[in-house]
């Protein structure tokens, strides 16, 4: 196999052929005109086809390919002429055969106007490509080679264990394995029926097989993979180094790992990932995604996710993986009661910052939950054989020590520290960024100097030794007097300036930020940054109560960034579309995002310059949801949403339609018209203000969804539901199809519809019921909706439901979503903590209890003019920094990482 190296050499010795060799002109020019004269001879004329009105068959579909190949042809066209010969062979090939005599028509008039042009081409094309080539092959083979090419040293793997029939699989024999056995690279390893075992790789890690499994290994530079064919194994990965342990399974999933314990299942339909501790690095079709403890994946939407102790309960380690994650979920509730810095209701931050402040961002002091939490998690680590098992897989030593530093560091740092951290990024007048500052409050200014230069002396020789380059931290005593640090001669001077004046704290990259701010200090301490609406508005959270809070001024970023949104081909259609929806009079974004007793509460709010047209005139204001009636207490999800008028809104899309694609919206006019159908009156017009969705019932072998739509004239509604079939099955007719089939039953007094697909085996149930239009997948489904409603067994009445509103003084929602997964994980948890029987009681009653008290979700929405307010009440912190993941349980030592670089930087 090539070396690198080799490929340089490939490389470098075409290039130089392409600069060295000479090519006598004449002999260009003279092969040139012999091409363009053969093809110039046999050029022929072919009668020109009248495009057809109307599109029925292929002669029709074929007639439409002149004008689109000379581009006449109109966008709605084009796409369902290249829609269409896509499936159509015979047309496919008319199109290739009016490519051909396009290009040999057209070919004269590029001779005349264009021969000089070409006569260096076919040179240049030779060489161009065999660089191309050469580089492409050298690009595309270099991680092929890095992970397939045999280096990276010899494999070390051994049988540990084998209990059952295990083999090893050639293609022409089998042979019984042996606890003690060697494996060597590319040596199969099969269990049979009832069969286990254990491997042991070099590096300390171990693989458990279930039985009907098989695997190989490999090593490259990057790591060690295992191959598995077929069925499960478990692995408890030791930590690489620079290096990293793969599962490479058949379907393309691809599982990295530097020092975790999972489990992979491979079958005949795609591959789950379960992981019981760690971090697990997963990729699938060219998407990656992050899996922690307690997490799953699966690589096919067929493939049922389960818990993740029931995924592994054939391993022999089962009862002690299930102690693992029975210890780390009790943690997690214990760490999430840890009490939350409460609200603030003012703060001198704000007032300070620069005129121009475009984003603004405040969090509270959580050192006490960040010290507080880390104690209870080493009280509970020491009193728990199973978190110290845990714990200590996580890190080395040193490393849990260094935790335990930085936690104290923490713990010295907020001792100064006062309520409240702000940042703030301005735009000056050009609409330029300007560099950040950050303010702080400090209820300890004395001996703070001196703190700080310790932490950064005790971290400089970590940074020293990696090679990080690092801005240096200046203390200024006067930012009016001091002046940066001048550069040298082609280098960048990087410096942090640090301002300390009596409890205010200040840093920023530039000098100038701190010397605007110290010339506001003398003048009082009010910038005139408090005169704009902008700090009106975030004035009004502290009001409220402001817990961790982030804001922006979209008005003047949408202001920057619209030239080149707008620039280019057409760029006034872009504009005038984000206009119609509203996107361009966007003003302010504000979050607000507080704890109270375990709970958080989240609210933000997107206001805009001009409420009459786009999306803030869609949604209505908070209104009642009789469309929620009809969604039982037991729905999984739901979501609910009021509009104020069905028909502006589809006036508002179908005026972006024609703006962006004027073809597109004719053709559709044009179809509409030709099928007696109006989108507006007949579709828009008879519906009320109300939707709603759910999924309200078991997710197998069908999926219970639901639909509820506000009718106001069902009647009408009805008649256009009956021709738009009409016309489909009209459609079908020509493609030999039975189309749609009507059902109508009387039930109750009450008329229920079934539209059935013969061809596709699906079908649509709805009733008319009080105003509204009730649909499901079956009849019996539509018809339980009614009764419930009739009953009063609703969502709105579920004390899940109703213990997730918000005490905020309103009595309505402009939409809601809402999700309750409990009991469809419920289940799964009481049949694994039954059958686990070698547990003890308490642990298996506390598996119950986890899947029991999955909280339920409500997120929520309020228009209120030229603004909307989205909220969700969930338990955990701020972004989901509950005490528990912001001490990195159950995937600890996060917290190291994270702090860590907080220090650095």
């Amino acid at each position: 196999m090539k070396s690198n190296n080799d490929f340089d050499a490939i490389l470098d010795k075409t290039t130089a052929r392409i600069r060295n060799e000479q090519i006598d002109s004449a002999v260009v020019d003279g092969a040139a005109e012999r091409v363009w004269a053969r093809l110039a001879a046999e050029t022929s004329a072919q009668p020109e086809t009248v495009a057809a009105t109307r599109i029925g068959d292929c002669a029709d579909f074929q007639s439409l390919i002149p004008a689109y190949l000379t581009g006449s042809l109109s966008e709605a066209r084009s796409l369902l002429l290249v829609d269409h010969t896509h499936e159509c062979i015979p047309c496919r090939k008319a199109m290739k055969d009016a490519r051909s005599r396009y290009a040999n028509r057209m070919a004269p008039a590029k001779q005349a106007t264009t021969t000089r042009r070409y006569s260096i081409q076919p040179v240049v094309l030779r060489w161009g490509i065999a660089a191309a080539l050469v580089i492409g092959v050298g690009l595309i083979a270099l991680p092929f080679i890095q992970r397939w090419a045999p280096l990276g040293g010899d494999l070390e793997a051994t049988v540990q264990a084998a209990e059952g029939q295990v083999f090893e699989i050639a293609d022409t024999r089998s042979t019984p394995v042996t606890a003690g056995e060697k494996l060597d690279k590319g040596d199969r390893l099969r269990t049979a029926k009832d069969a286990h075992a254990f491997v042991r790789l070099g590096d300390g890690s171990v693989i458990e097989m279930k039985d009907r499994s098989e695997f190989y290994l490999t090593k490259n530079s990057l790591g060690t993979t295992i191959h598995l064919n077929r069925g499960a194994i478990v692995v408890e990965a030791a930590r690489q180094g620079k290096q990293h342990l793969f599962v490479d399974t058949g379907d393309g999933s691809h599982v990295s790992v530097t020092g975790t314990v999972f489990s992979v299942n491979s079958g005949t339909k795609g591959s789950r990932v379960s992981v019981i501790e760690g971090e697990v690095h997963m990729d699938h079709a060219g998407s990656e995604r992050v899996l922690r403890g307690g997490e799953q994946a699966t690589t096919n939407a067929s493939i049922a996710k389960i818990p993740v102790k029931d995924e592994v309960s054939w391993s022999r380690k089962a009862a002690r993986y299930a102690e693992t994650l029975s210890a780390l979920n009790s943690l997690n509730k214990e760490l999430g009661k840890v009490a939350q810095p409460g609200v603030r209701n003012s703060t001198q931050l704000l007032d300070l910052m620069p005129e121009g402040t475009i984003v603004y961002a405040a969090l509270p002091n959580l050192t006490s939950t960040i010290v507080e939490s880390h104690r209870i998690m080493q009280e509970r680590i020491n009193q728990n054989a199973a978190l110290r098992e845990w714990w200590a897989k996580e890190g080395s030593e040193h490393r849990r020590q260094n935790v335990d530093q930085v936690i104290d560091s923490i713990r010295e740092f907020g001792d100064y520290l006062g309520d409240e951290i702000a940042v703030s990024v301005s735009m000056d007048e050009k609409g330029e960024p300007v560099a950040p500052l950050v303010l702080a409050e400090l209820k300890n200014s004395a001996g703070f100097q001196q703190f700080i230069e310790q932490q950064i002396a005790k971290f400089a020789g970590t940074a020293k030794a990696s090679g990080e380059q690092r801005p240096s931290i200046r203390f200024v005593q006067d930012p009016l007097t001091a002046s940066a640090t001048a550069a040298e001669p082609g280098k960048k001077v990087e410096e942090l300036f640090v301002w300390i004046q009596g409890d205010l704290f200040a840093a920023s990259p530039k000098l100038n930020q701190l010397q605007e701010l110290a010339t506001i200090v003398q003048k009082g301490g009010t910038s005139s940054f408090t005169g704009t609406a902008f700090h009106h508005r975030i004035a009004q959270v502290y009001q409220e109560g402001a817990g961790l809070v982030v804001a922006a001024n979209l008005e003047r970023l949408i202001a920057k960034a619209k030239p080149e949104i707008t620039k280019g081909a057409g760029g006034e259609q872009r504009e005038s579309a984000l206009k119609q929806l509203g996107i361009l009079n966007l003003k302010y974004f504000v979050l607000d995002q507080t704890t109270l007793q375990g709970k958080t509460h989240t609210m933000a709010t997107v206001s805009f310059s001009e409420a009459q047209r786009g999306i803030p005139s869609w949604l209505a204001d908070p209104g009642p949801m009789g469309s929620i009636e009809y969604i039982s207490p037991d729905a999984n999800v739901a979501a609910g949403f009021v509009v104020r008028d069905p028909v502006k809104l589809v006036d508002d899309l179908l005026g972006v339609l024609e703006t962006v694609s004027p073809d597109l919206r004719k053709n559709l006019d044009k179809q509409a018209a030709d099928r007696g159908l109006d989108i507006r009156n007949d579709i828009a017009a008879p519906l009320g203000g109300e939707f709603a969705f759910a999924i309200d019932g078991p997710i197998l072998p069908t999926p219970s969804w639901k639909m509820v739509f506000e009718v106001n004239d069902s009647a009408h509604l009805q008649q256009t539901l009956e021709r738009i079939v009409g016309e489909i099955n009209k459609e079908a007719a020509k493609f030999g199809k039975a189309g749609l089939v009507w059902e109508r039953a009387e039930l109750d007094g009450r008329g229920y519809y079934t539209l059935k697909s013969a061809d596709f085996g699906v079908e649509v149930n709805y009733t008319f019921v009080n105003g509204y239009m009730v649909m499901g997948p079956s009849r019996a489904m539509v018809q339980r909706s009614v009764q419930m409603q009739q009953q009063g067994y609703t969502l709105l009445r579920s004390a899940r439901f109703t213990a997730g509103l918000p005490a905020d003084g309103n009595a309505n929602f402009s939409a809601l979503f809402y999700h309750n997964l409990a009991p469809l994980v419920q289940p799964f948890a009481e049949r694994i903590a039954s059958s686990a029987g070698s547990l003890p009681q308490e642990q298996q009653q506390a598996i119950k209890a986890m899947a029991a008290d999955m909280p339920p979700t409500l997120a929520y929405a309020y228009a209120q003019g030229d603004s909307i307010t989205f909220a969700a009440n969930t338990e955990g912190g701020p972004f989901g920094l509950s005490p528990a993941t912001l001490l990195g349980a159950p995937n600890s030592l996060e917290i190291q990482h994270i702090l860590q670089q907080g220090m650095k930087h």
